[in-house]
């Protein structure tokens, strides 16, 4: 008696487990626009529990086996077809306070367009010399691991500094440099090169890189073309080219939230 009611208990338990594991992949792949999948997943689900309710009433050790086995093949699958979507969320779980808090001065909407027109002027002369150049914009916090790939500074963001940074003699100019607020925080930091083979084979490691930091976190990336002088943005996976100062002015301000005064608003 005590065995069957344990039994009955169990299959409650993997069907309420099945059920809330089907529903959120379900959420998951509607998101993600992925029907095809999700029908597949759907079949595997329904597969899947009505082995082990069949393995209720009957011994069926190699079914149960297979079902196992093909479960398993079905997270990797996901694993590996999502693993942009699985870093952004461990990102996020993760993220910690960044090491340079104390170069953090709560700068003020006046002290942060100055910090874009700086980031401006810098990316026209880098566009210009044909300076290849990556900035990323960190509008929250930046991981440790970012930071610690490279030379941190906690400098106050001048066009100077950065075009200084991304001269070609400098010992880091190949690294990213990344910003936050009104504060340089390092320079010559190493990238996660984006996977996707959306990407363009044209376009080389610093865009890759530009492209990879942000599939993985909120931030954006300026980057400046070594070959061409194209000035690129970069968000959320994203890659938008030809990018003007009025253009590049209107996202900085949109990402770091800045009231943007009548005398710099463009035509979008």
């Amino acid at each position: 008696m005590i065995g069957a009611v344990y039994n009955v208990g169990s299959l409650i338990v993997d069907l309420i487990v099945c059920i809330a594991l089907f529903v959120a992949l379900t959420i998951f792949f509607i998101r993600k626009k992925s029907i095809l999948l999700l029908a597949i997943y759907g079949v595997a689900t329904l597969i899947f529990v009505g082995v082990v309710v069949l393995d209720f009433y009957f011994v069926l050790p190699i079914t149960k086996a297979i079902s196992q086995i093909i479960a398993i093949f079905m997270v990797v699958a996901v694993i590996m077809v999502y693993q942009s979507d699985l870093k952004v969320m461990f990102f996020n779980l993760t993220k910690v306070r960044e090491k340079n808090t104390e170069f953090e001065t709560g700068a003020s909407d006046e002290e942060m367009r100055k910090t874009v027109d700086e980031i401006i002027t810098a990316c026209q002369s880098m566009s210009k010399s044909r300076t290849g150049a990556l900035i990323v914009i960190a509008p929250t916090s930046v991981a440790n691991h970012i930071l610690e790939t490279g030379v941190e500074l906690g400098a106050t963001v001048s066009a100077a500094l950065l075009e200084a940074i991304f001269n070609t003699r400098a010992p880091f100019h190949d690294g990213a440099t990344v910003i936050k607020g009104n504060k340089v925080l390092a320079a010559g930091c190493f990238l996660p090169l984006s996977q996707s083979q959306t990407v363009s084979k044209s376009l080389g490691t610093r865009h890759r890189a530009g492209i990879g930091i942000t599939e993985e976190s909120d931030m954006l990336t300026i980057i400046v073309s070594e070959e061409t002088g194209i000035i690129s943005i970069a968000k959320r996976g994203e890659l938008r080219r030809f990018i003007t100062p009025d253009r590049l002015r209107d996202i900085l301000h949109e990402a770091l939230k800045i009231s943007t005064p009548a005398k710099y608003r463009s035509i979008k």
